[in-house]
């Protein structure tokens, strides 16, 4: 059977070509997990990893006197199945959170909306959009709490110029293949001074996931090179812009201001990586039949959600900010230039700007 790493290997030159192989590849293991014997192996395993959590969410909550906020609460009720997710949106949710948005706004890449919806909760927001290349999406998105969804890619928004008052998006614009022309899409729909604020992974992701870690302490220099590639192929990342290159490429597309902060300490990415090591062996992929398992006894679903409360609050709360150079991801702030500029670095009127 191929693996990812041959995948890669034959598609080096083309990023995307390797992307469609590996979705392939990994559909073939995932079908592979729901046939004999690899079936029973997952479901041993996902009867394991509920004991192992319940275990370690009981110790944190007795000597650490853990309790969840409404953030953790609320996404442990979404995620209970793949806790590592609830973990995730939880720094993000938290990051983003800080930031105030009034008016019209758009959530790019919202996907099932289920996320957004809590950050409309409690973010308290009136009027914001879905926009996602899935079109499935729609009616769940509204579900939660969207005003609207729009089925369109964000390297080409079906909106008209100058419609939204702010846009927000959460670890989707590393994904986008053509980023300056869906950051320049992206200005386009703003009004001017319109706020764009977003999360996206750091450079020093990619050398900091446990299967790089541990190939790198074991001396395997090229099988961790080889994984870091894996890994990008994996999670269809196209981008790892430093705080600088960031702060370029959205002046160049026509924002003001980027503020880069740091989110997610090489910790709570291990802690991720732990809680997500079933995607290594997809031949025992467990996420379904964990759902399954839930699903069917509402007891241990109570249970899970708790525990993945514990485990989100617990690892995703940091004490102190984490510093650009050691942080694995980024939340990003800034607003549409009221003015173009010139060549000679002034700044021009716009019609219609009224300035």
């Amino acid at each position: 059977m191929r693996n990812l790493a041959d995948v890669w290997a034959g598609a080096r030159s083309d990023m995307r070509t390797a992307i469609a192989e590996r979705q392939s590849v990994e559909e073939e293991h995932r079908r592979r997990s729901n046939q004999m014997p690899y079936r029973q192996v997952a479901y041993l395993f996902a009867g394991l990893y509920c004991v192992v959590l319940a275990l370690t969410a009981a110790v944190i909550k007795m000597i650490k006197r853990v309790i969840p906020d409404t953030v953790h609460r609320k996404l442990a009720a979404i995620y209970y199945y793949v806790p590592e997710m609830a973990l995730h949106k939880s720094i993000e949710l938290d990051a983003l959170l800080r930031h105030r948005y009034q008016g019209r706004g758009m959530d790019l890449g919202c996907g099932a909306g289920q996320v957004g919806g809590v950050l409309i909760e409690l973010a308290g927001l009136e009027d914001l959009h879905g926009v996602d290349y899935n079109e499935t999406c729609r009616e769940s998105t509204v579900a939660n709490g969207y005003t609207s969804f729009t089925h369109c890619d964000i390297q080409a928004l079906a909106h008209p110029d100058e419609t939204f008052d702010y846009a927000v998006s959460i670890c989707v614009i590393e994904h986008v293949p053509d980023l300056p022309r869906a950051l320049a899409e992206i200005r386009r729909v703003l009004k001017p001074g319109g706020r764009f604020v977003f999360t996206t992974p750091a450079p020093l992701f990619r050398e900091s996931t446990l299967g790089y870690q541990f190939l790198s302490l074991c001396g395997l220099r090229g099988r961790a090179e080889a994984f870091k590639a894996c890994k990008d192929v994996r999670s269809m990342q196209f981008h790892y812009l430093s705080p600088e290159g960031w702060r370029r490429a959205l002046e160049e597309a026509g924002f003001d201001t980027p503020v880069v902060s740091g989110i997610f300490s090489r910790r709570q990415l291990l802690v991720y990586d732990l809680l997500n090591i079933q995607v290594n062996w997809m031949q025992f992929y467990y996420a379904d039949k964990l759902l399954m398992m839930l699903t069917t006894h509402a007891r241990l679903k109570r249970i899970m959600i708790a525990v993945t409360g514990v485990l989100s609050a617990y690892f995703g709360r940091q004490s102190e900010p984490i510093g650009l150079d050691s942080a694995t991801h980024y939340v990003i702030d800034c607003v549409r230039r009221r003015r173009p500029r010139r060549q000679d670095g002034t700044m021009a009127a716009l019609e219609g700007d009224g300035l």
